[in-house]
């Protein structure tokens, strides 16, 4: 085998040892590493979270020794002091020999100061090893620091004629599509959804998936100040994660009563009777909110897509005819312009379909 093609080899070896992390480390990127030694992987690590030692301090420590040894890493190491040490120092300590790193990290607090700390250090790198599946790890941290806003995710379900509320009241799609919905909700940092939303359906917007705790930040936009205490998203605020409410600024709305991390805030009106969301987007840029997962309808879907902050795109479709609710396209095309999602994907989740977009220039 080629050096070339064992080196790729061990880069994604680094690749899965990191995947255990996806969804659990943010603000810190999700990283993975191996550390190799005569052909021979003796050390595997990921970063679990914040506080926590970072993947190449883990895999050295599987590896017990790492002199001599070669570390592939799906990011650049940390030079920085944080809840952690720096890792550049850990190596150069170790006696690694070799670092082969996939990307440069794209945090300006290290962007490429990881690399040449380990070279001052003496220590070969290569940089640029499998980046793009590299970066598939954790798309949300490199979106992030290079759009400088979240990344956004719009998710919606619908019958087949564009309806977005199941005739029998009930769910529109079955279990395989929602356990989709838990899976993606587990990769945000926050859950965003209208005041309506939480009036009529009453949701406790959480992640429900076996053997993953993870507590999301829950959005609610209030633009007419018509949200209650009494609502289930409220009442386990403390357990589930915190709730801000968001409502126009100015807006002549009774103030929400104080509870247990639920926080009231406001951001401009975008003189349609929402939120401007490019203040949102800067709220949330503050706070480090890297994913944002939004489940919309009509108005609030619509307003997302114009924007040109949806990303990713996610439609449930119940292959069935006559849901009720004011026809959801018909809303979201209201200005007279057109998104076009051609070379979408479609899979199927039992008998529903998923049809998924990724955007690179979203505006409508």
């Amino acid at each position: 085998m080629s050096d070339e093609r064992l080196h790729a080899n061990f880069m994604r070896d680094a690749i899965c040892a990191g995947e255990p992390g996806r969804g659990r480390t943010h603000p810190n990127p999700c990283v993975g590493a191996v550390v190799v030694r005569e052909g021979r992987v003796i050390g595997r690590g990921f970063h679990k979270g914040p506080g926590n030692p970072h993947a190449e301090i883990e895999a050295m420590r599987d590896a017990g020794d790492s002199s001599g040894s070669d570390l592939y890493v799906t990011l650049e190491p940390c030079c920085t002091f944080g809840r952690t040490p720096p890792c550049t120092e850990a190596i150069l300590a170790s006696g690694v020999r070799r670092v082969f790193a996939a990307i440069e990290d794209p945090n300006p607090a290290v962007k490429g100061r990881g690399l040449a700390k380990l070279r001052e250090g003496g220590v070969e790198v290569h940089l640029g090893l499998l980046e793009k599946e590299a970066a598939a790890l954790d798309p949300a941290y490199h979106h992030f620091y290079r759009q400088g806003r979240p990344l956004v995710h719009l998710k919606w379900a619908q019958t087949l004629d564009g309806r977005y509320v199941a005739a029998h009241g009930r769910y529109i799609t079955g279990a395989e599509a929602r356990r989709v919905v838990h899976e993606e909700r587990a990769q945000a940092d926050a859950i965003l959804v209208s005041a309506g939303t939480v009036l009529q359906d009453d949701p406790s917007l959480t992640v429900r998936l076996q053997g993953f705790d993870k507590r999301l930040v829950r959005i609610i936009l209030d633009r007419m100040g018509t949200l209650v205490p009494e609502r289930r998203i409220f009442q386990r605020a403390p357990e589930n994660g915190p709730c801000w409410i968001i409502r126009p600024s100015g807006a002549a709305a009774p103030p929400f009563p104080s509870m247990p991390m639920v926080e009231c805030l406001e951001l401009p009106p975008d003189g349609q009777g929402g939120i401007d969301l490019g203040a949102l987007m800067g709220l949330l840029r503050t706070r480090q909110i890297l994913s944002l997962y939004v489940e919309a309808v009509g108005p609030l879907a619509g307003a997302f897509l114009r924007s040109g902050f949806v990303d990713r795109l996610s439609i449930h479709v119940a292959l069935r005819l006559g849901g009720s609710g004011r026809g959801l396209l018909e809303k979201i095309g209201e200005e007279g312009k057109e998104l076009s999602l051609e070379g979408a994907a479609i899979e199927q989740a039992g008998k529903d379909l998923i049809i998924r977009k990724e955007f690179t220039n979203p505006a409508m």
